[in-house]
């Protein structure tokens, strides 16, 4: 029985490094597995706000946790380089174009995504603050330069 676990954990965390190299070598997958991640962490925040979720300090702390260090972890050159416009992506061209403006945008959504996640939220209205904070960021960065969603 013990030999099976350790198996099956083995065959998972295989799985889970194979999916990883994977996306290293795609970068489409790669931002849209990072983008998604900050998406749910948000997402996680804002049930919290609206009270789909029960307010918990410590999964509050740790979605901007996630978010900060998944925005952190962005680099342009593997993120998004050239010949990446095409293919199933909702990137806007506006990233190759004007390169300067979304590196700007997205060291605002690092900049501020790293500042709330320095205090643990101790309520709702905390969290309120935060998402306040990083929003605007995180919209500014989607309605410069990601295609709508249709």
């Amino acid at each position: 029985m013990a030999l099976k676990l350790t198996s099956a954990i083995a065959a998972f965390l295989i799985a889970g490094f194979a999916s990883t190299a994977f996306s290293a070598d795609d970068p489409i997958k790669l931002r849209q597995e990072t983008m998604k991640a900050i998406g749910g962490a948000v997402g996680s925040l804002v049930k919290m706000v609206k009270g789909e979720t029960p307010f918990d300090a410590a999964a509050a702390q740790q979605a901007l946790g996630t978010v900060a260090t998944k925005a952190k972890g962005i680099d342009i050159a593997s993120y998004f380089p050239a010949g990446s416009d095409k293919g199933k992506t909702e990137a806007k061209a506006t990233i190759w174009s004007d390169p300067d403006g979304f590196k700007a945008a997205l060291a605002k959504l690092q900049t501020v995504s790293a500042e709330q996640a320095k205090t643990a939220p101790q309520s709702v209205d905390d969290i309120k603050k935060a998402l306040a904070a990083v929003g605007p960021a995180c919209s500014n960065c989607h309605d410069t330069y990601r295609e709508k969603k249709s």
